[in-house]
Formats: structure tokens, sequence, C-alpha cells
């Protein structure tokens, strides 16, 4: 099984929005921008990213959110066609990130034009969602939600993490390997108080009990790993950066008593000619014992 991870394209642009009719927060997000990001978020090397995305055949595409830079109805519009031409429903999971929900109305807006790709035939519209492939879970969770200004803070709201406790159990009963996606770091201390995870402390009280194998979150911008008892912790960098664009292959084969796991991590270089690429900078080779995910408390720490 082949799962890709990418994450904060902010492929949105602002061009012909007019600062006077912004307020609040979303004045200071078109100003940054219009400042830095849109010199170091470009569409050009998205598209290529993407391209090489595509050429990998994964079975499943996990994207790990901030499509847009502040959430108007004008940048969402652009996020579906794009989500359009990435994949389908069944080859692409989103959950969203807090660029994504960067007002009231952008939620609503979201949810409405990305509902097949955040929910996938979950009726109840809410999160976790989960999607089998096999004896793999994916799990998804939303920490979007709206911030004051220069904050960047998740959380998992409403009953979250009750249900997520369910699934993991629900997973472990049936043996099932689980991958984990979130927008926002999922631990204590992953990430500064302004853009951190508000109840990572709970979270991580959760998933303590039913261990998932693999947890993909975005976030951060920078590609960065950690190694959680039997779990690894991947964030990768921004899909459209200039300066380290990058996705990560994930595949995931059954063995006889455990799984064996393999990540590897392609990263934007520019060729002597100018032609981006998307070479490999890391691989990584491990196993995970079917016990390890079946039994409560796996020991990780």
């Amino acid at each position: 099984m082949r799962l890709i991870h990418l994450t904060d394209p902010h492929l949105s642009h602002l061009e012909g929005v007019k600062l006077s009719a912004l307020r609040g927060k979303r004045w200071s997000g078109f100003a940054s921008w219009h400042k830095n990001r849109r010199k170091k978020y470009l569409p050009g090397v998205l598209e290529k990213l993407c391209q090489a995305v595509k050429a990998e055949n994964a079975d499943q595409i996990m994207l790990s959110g901030d499509l847009v830079q502040i959430g108007l109805e004008s940048e969402i519009d652009q996020a579906t066609r794009w989500l359009a031409s990435l994949g389908s429903v069944d080859k692409v999971m989103l959950v969203p990130g807090n660029h994504d929900a960067y007002a009231r109305e952008s939620i609503a807006l979201f949810s409405d034009q990305w509902s097949e790709y955040l929910f996938h035939g979950n009726l109840s519209g809410q999160f976790p969602v989960v999607r089998k492939l096999g004896r793999l879970s994916l799990i998804g969770l939303s920490t979007a939600c709206v911030t004051p200004l220069f904050m960047a803070r998740g959380a998992l709201e409403g009953s979250q993490l009750e249900r997520l406790s369910l699934l993991l159990e629900q997973a472990s009963a049936e043996q099932q390997i689980v991958c984990l996606m979130i927008h926002h770091p999922p631990l204590p201390k992953m990430a500064k108080w302004r853009k951190a995870l508000a109840n990572a402390g709970a979270l991580r009280a959760v998933l303590e009990r039913f261990p998932p194998a693999l947890i993909l979150h975005g976030h951060l911008h920078h590609n960065r790993e950690q190694h959680w008892g039997n779990a690894r912790i991947f964030c990768t960098a921004a899909a459209s950066s200039v300066s380290d664009a990058s996705y990560r292959v994930i595949d995931i084969e059954e063995g006889d008593g455990y799984w064996s796991l393999r990540m590897v991590l392609k990263s934007i270089a520019i060729q002597d000619e100018g032609e981006l690429t998307f070479p490999e900078i890391d691989e990584q080779v491990w196993t995970v014992p079917e016990q390890a995910l079946t039994n409560a408390g796996g020991g990780s720490r």
C-alpha cells in the first residue's frame, strides 16, 4: 500500500483583492501574503510537485491542510478546482488547516465545497473520519478553528477525542495498522504556544492507549520527524515552498507477524538548466510488530 503525504500548499492568490474590503485578522493576513508569502509559496513549484506526486502512483494522497491564505470565497473556489486536478475523492484524503478556517464563514465554505474530500461518504459530516484500505485504517482529525489576531493555534473541538478513542480501539480489535493525519503537531511542546494544538495533552492520552503506527502533520512548514514508542511522526515541508517544497512516499506491507514500512522523503532541487526536480533526500525502513498495534498502552512515551 502506498501513501503520499503533502501539506500546506497555500495555493491561492489574492490578486485583485482590495485591502480596504478586509477586516481584522484578514487584513493582517493579506499584508503578510503581499509582503512575504506570495514570494515564498509559488504556484509553479506546486505544479511541478504535483506532477511528481502523480507519477508515484499512490493508493492514497494524504493532504493535511492549509490550501488557502485567508479563507476568502474566491480562494476556496481556487482550491476546489485544484483538488479536482490533484485526484479523485477516492484517492485524496483531506483534513483542514488553520488558514482554511481563517474566519467563521470560511469553515462553512470549505465544509461545503470540499465535503467529499473531507468526509468521503461520512454522512455525519463530522471528524474524525476513517478510510479503510484492507488492513490499513486512515484516520483524519480536524484541528481547524477560528483564532484571534496573530494566533495560529488549533483545537480538537466537540467530541473528536471520544470518537477517536473508539476508532483506535476498534482498529486494534480488528488488527488494523493505523495512519493518523492532523494539521497541527499532535503532541505537547512540538510547536510554540501560539501555533500549538490547544488540547495536545488530551490527544496524547488517547493515543497512548492504542498508538498509531504513523502520524502525519503539517503546519510547521519544515521537514521534521519524531520517534514516539513504536510510532513515527512526520511533518512535511510546505508543498509550494520555493526553498524546501517536499512530499513523502510511504510504502506499507504486511509480513508474518509484523508490518514493514518504508518512507522516502523527496524535496525540491533546481537543476543547472533551471528545471525543478524532486530527488530523494532521505529513506527510512523499519518494522512494527503486530502485537504493538493490538495491545493497549503500546509503549509510546
